[in-house]
Order: C-alpha cells, then structure tokens, then sequence
C-alpha cells in the first residue's frame, strides 16, 4: 500500500481492490527509480531549502534505493520486469542546491553508472535507462560514453528538471540534437516532457514538429501519459493532442507510447474528475490500448502494487481492456 503518510494521495488508498492489483498484475513496470546516496542527499537539501518540492510525496523519496529493493517490490506486485529511471538528471536541474553538489559531471556518470550496474546485476528482470539534462554543457560527452559502453538500455530526459520552455527555440533545438543521437545509438528515449510552466496543445505542436522527427526509428515512450503527473485537464489535452499526431501518421510518431505513472486523480468520485477519467479513456480506445503501458514512478507516491489497484480502481476500462493494457510490454524490453 501507499506509505506516504498524511498525502493528499493517502484517501484514495480506500478504493484499492488489492486483489484485482494481484488479477491484473502487469507484464512489466515502465517507470521506476532508484537512487544512491548522492541523489538522496541532493534531495535532502533540496528539500530543506523548498520543502514544496516534495510535499505530499511519499518519505522513501528521499531514502537511498537499490536494485535489489526495486526487485522486491516488483515481487511483492507479482510483476516480472522493471525500467529503472536514472535520476542522474538531477545535478543539473534547476532545481538543485547549488555549489554545494561538486563536480557535476561525474556525479552524472556515478549516478546513471549505479542504475546500470543494478540492472546487470539483475538477471534481465531490470533493464536501466541513463539520464541527462539536455541543457547541460557535459550532456553529449555523458550520452557518448554510455552509446559506447553499452549496459543502457535507453535515455531518460525530464524535462521539467531541466527548465525545459517548449516556446524557446535554443531549448527545442537541444532536446532535438539529443533524440537524433539517441536515435543513432538505436536506443529508445523516455521524455518527462512537462514543463512547470506553460503547456498545452500548443507545445505539443511545436514538440511533435521539431522534435519528434528527430528518433522516428526508436521507441518514445512518454511519462505520465505526456503530462507531469496527476490527471489534469492539461494532461487530458495534450494527451489527446499527442494522440491525434498518431492519427495523421506524423514523423516520430509510429513508436511513440505512454506510460500511467501517477496518471491518477485525487477524488475519483468528483464529477469533473470523473470526466477526465472517462474522456481520457475515450482517447486511449481511440488510439489504440497497445500504446497504454503499465508503470507506477515508485517510490514517489506508492508502492508498484498499490499503483496498480488506484489505477484499477479510477479507470473505466473493463476486465478485457486491463488485460490487454497489463499485458502491454514495450519493444525495448526484448533487446
């Protein structure tokens, strides 16, 4: 269950059907995190300084996680594969504490090193994606390295992190350069695309025509279902907006895919939320469930099990449509 004690998430935990979280177990979690020591205290001071950062989330968020802790929540949710997220973004976010982080860019490949090895380590059940912010002058040296390695399986890029301004064209055009590398590489990218501010159809547009194209022969796998968390009306848009893309077919869209990482409301029982959860349905069955793909951005709100059942418990979607989605497995997981 939820561990975040006294979040505004923690009445929602009433509607979970633990035992349709067990029936409908996904194939694999899309969205997961965890973090070395380096992170947590970067969070730790983060947090002292703005504590709205994290308000509301669950505590483990700012606790050291491991490969062999991802392993036994996915256990404990009877899910058999995990995409471990590196949070190697952070030391360049604009969020961050300042000059008391070090030497950012070897704090990076540390970070996104301690995901790669925890998923070598896990006998292919964890496959681990390295992250940079696209903005930071070391971000292509990092993405060099890893291309050349090898050990990860694709590219995280949070983009809220990095104080990403979907109407500044120098930042389109840095995200761009980094999916049509990405593409060259042959890996697969997974985009936070939500800025913390403005966003909408309009971005959307501007994303799918200059950045898109960019990896049109790779997976795009977009977190929280193109939003940034939550099942707001902004998210139902551009969710439909990225949707309609598929539709007419636009370059970069063939592979393009999402993730219900906190894609939740908090009262599934209000009217306008209800109708968000209806019409975003609406949209998915319109585009097709195949693109829908199972994750639960733990630790940040709840366990990967509990995730399963507030998503179960909020969606309209039948026992044959959970099916369907619980089963979806991105292409990637077989390479």
């Amino acid at each position: 269950m939820c561990l975040t004690a006294g979040s505004k998430f923690t009445s929602m935990m009433e509607d979970v059907d633990d035992a349709a979280a067990t029936r409908f177990a996904p194939a694999a979690d899309h969205h997961i995190h965890i973090q070395s020591a380096a992170v947590s205290a970067e969070l730790r001071r983060v947090a002292a300084t703005n504590p709205a950062v994290v308000a509301g989330l669950n505590p483990l968020l700012l606790e050291d996680r491991s490969g062999a802790d991802a392993l036994r929540e996915l256990d404990a949710a009877g899910i058999e594969q995990g995409v471990l997220l590196s949070e190697a973004y952070m030391f360049a976010s604009v969020f961050a504490s300042g000059a008391q982080i070090g030497d950012r860019p070897a704090l990076t490949r540390r970070e996104n090193a301690f995901n790669v090895e925890a998923a070598c380590a896990s006998g292919g059940r964890l496959k681990a994606f390295v992250s940079v912010s696209p903005f930071a002058d070391f971000s292509h040296d990092e993405l060099d390295h890893w291309i050349s390695a090898g050990g990860a399986h694709g590219v995280k890029l949070h983009l809220a992190n990095s104080g990403f301004d979907p109407s500044n064209a120098a930042h389109i055009r840095a995200v761009a350069a980094v999916f049509a590398k990405v593409n060259h590489a042959g890996l697969p990218l997974l985009v936070h695309f939500r800025p913390s501010g403005d966003y909408g159809a309009d971005a959307v547009a501007r994303i799918v025509d200059e950045v898109l194209p960019h990896a049109p022969d790779v997976t795009i796998q977009l977190a929280h279902a193109g939003g940034g968390g939550g099942l707001d009306p902004v998210t139902v848009e551009v969710f439909a907006a990225f949707t309609s893309a598929i539709a007419r077919r636009l370059p970069g869209t063939e592979q393009l895919v999402f993730d219900l990482a906190a894609v939740l409301v908090i009262d599934p029982h209000d009217a306008a939320a209800a109708g968000r959860l209806d019409r975003f349905a609406g949209i998915a069955r319109d585009v097709g469930l195949d693109r829908l793909l199972m994750g639960s951005d733990w630790p940040t709100l709840c366990s990967p099990r509990a995730h399963v059942g507030l998503l179960l418990a909020q969606f309209p979607f039948d026992d044959r449509e959970w099916r369907t989605i619980a089963g979806n497995r991105a292409s990637y997981l077989d390479s």
